[in-house]
């Protein structure tokens, strides 16, 4: 009985912006090609330029502006999970927050932060800019009304002597500009603040090879890794060439173990690593569900062990999905009994457990 590996969201999030541009690419063709007709469809063709022209505008601002900043790491709060029973969350004590916030990495590689430079300086530029020239916008969407009325006379004369006109086209405009604007800096600010910092923080991580754990844990993680009660580690193997330990290192001895079926060991890791950043990942929490569905498989139903057991399961589950909402489906595909990966089989029928993954 094993968890399965948990690839990232980070492709996925990437692949669907980069689909999103270059469906905007396209429409901006289509459209381009209808505004060289006349009549409806070219004014169709015009206000959706506009609007795809002021999105894509929208869109850069609310980039420059969501731009996040690469900041040193801050102590937060810490767990602590023990097999006896599930405890909540409790604030860092000064000693923690001192031996987690005492890391060390040597970098082969510095991100560049020019662009959180020209992102400072702009929005300062931009925004005070903004509010000098704030009395102007209402001039120059008049400007730019009076510009449509001259330019998009697609609609032919209405009577004779008359000359072609825009229509409605210069009353739209400016509203299709506005909403435009408004639209593409919300969608653009939002996926920079949600999504694309999620690819921030993973290339920061790649850069310095994970957060690099304090010596007492790195110590405890070698000890488990060199347990020599069972058949050593693969990965334990690999740590005796690494001069420091990360907290990725000490989440693939944790998935090592559960495919040994050692839940006991996983259990008692994840213990060790209450006061470092692997609390905030959701792999962490997945593999102790997983570690305590696997002491359910060897504990007789209904006794204090049992239900202290479930407890815990169920609370790394929820805590799973809080932080991966995606850790769900994952979390159901390990409690089929009929799967290799089956360690939260005994939670598969659990009312509480079914809820938690969204198959109540």
């Amino acid at each position: 009985m094993a968890a399965a590996n948990t690839p990232s969201r980070d492709g996925l999030a990437l692949r669907t912006l980069m689909m999103v541009l270059f469906a905007g690419v396209l429409a901006a063709l289509i459209a381009l090609c209808f505004a060289h007709t006349s009549g409806v469809t070219a004014a169709v063709g015009i206000g959706a330029l506009i609007f795809i022209a002021s999105f894509a505008t929208g869109c850069f601002f609310g980039f420059l502006f969501g731009v996040p900043r690469v900041l040193s790491k801050e102590p937060t709060t810490q767990a602590v999970v023990n097999a006896g029973g599930a405890s909540p969350p409790a604030i860092a004590t000064p000693e923690q927050a001192d031996k987690t916030s005492a890391r060390s990495s040597a970098r082969l590689l510095q991100s560049n932060t020019n662009l959180e430079r020209i992102s400072d300086w702009l929005t300062t530029l931009l925004v005070g800019a903004g509010l000098v020239e704030l009395h102007n916008v209402n001039d120059g969407l008049v400007m730019f009304r009076q510009y449509l009325e001259q330019t998009a006379k697609v609609f032919p004369a209405s009577a004779p002597g008359l000359g072609a006109s825009a229509g409605a086209i210069p009353a739209v405009g400016p509203l299709l500009l506005v909403f435009g604007v408004a639209a593409g800096f919300l969608y653009m600010y939002l996926n920079t603040r949600l999504v694309l910092i999620r690819l921030f923080q993973s290339i920061e991580e790649l850069l310095s090879g994970g957060e690099v754990l304090p010596p007492s844990e790195q110590r405890a993680v070698k000890a488990f890794a060199e347990d020599t009660d069972r058949q050593p580690s693969f990965v334990g193997m690999q740590f005796a060439a690494k001069k420091n330990l990360t907290v990725e290192d000490a989440l693939n001895l944790m998935f090592d173990l559960l495919y040994k079926s050692d839940p006991q060991k996983v259990v008692d890791l994840g213990g060790q690593l209450t006061g470092t950043d692997a609390i905030r990942r959701a792999d962490y929490w997945f593999y102790l569900a997983a570690a305590f569905g696997q002491l359910l498989h060897r504990l007789q139903r209904d006794t204090a062990e049992w239900t202290s057991a479930r407890d815990n399961a169920l609370d790394c589950a929820r805590r799973a999905v809080s932080i991966d909402d995606s850790y769900r489906n994952r979390l159901w595909n390990i409690s089929d009994p009929d799967s290799s990966d089956n360690d939260l089989a005994p939670l598969r029928d659990d009312p509480e457990f079914r809820r938690l993954v969204g198959r109540n």
